[in-house]
């Protein structure tokens, strides 16, 4: 079994953006909550996928984005990340402290 990860981008003017990857074997919201800044957020770009602002920017953008949901399924994987990956990439993240910046200055914002 694989697993379906949608995540969204909201703006400050609540407009959205989503995307739904799928991951090779099995991962749960569960897991993750523990890595999610205030228990909501994380930070795409920094375990591996793809961030959903769009190339300009307005005052209304950060980086921050949610996972909508996850779920299992037999669908074939659509991303060479495996769910175990995606975990320890979250660990990591939520122990750099999302590091914020660095992908600000990674977009050129600073």
């Amino acid at each position: 079994m694989n697993t379906r990860f949608s995540y969204l981008y909201r703006d400050a003017s609540n407009y959205k953006k989503y995307s739904e990857v799928i991951f090779s074997g099995s991962l749960k919201f569960e897991q993750l909550l523990p890595f999610l800044k205030d228990k909501t957020f994380f930070i795409p770009s920094e375990i591996g996928l793809d961030d959903l602002q769009g190339n300009e920017w307005s005052f209304d953008d950060h980086v921050w984005h949610e996972i909508e949901n996850i779920q299992p399924t037999p669908n074939t994987p659509t991303v060479n990340i495996k769910a175990m990956q995606v975990l320890e990439r979250f660990k990591v993240a939520y122990k750099d402290g999302w590091n914020e910046y660095a992908v600000m200055k990674r977009k050129g914002l600073l």
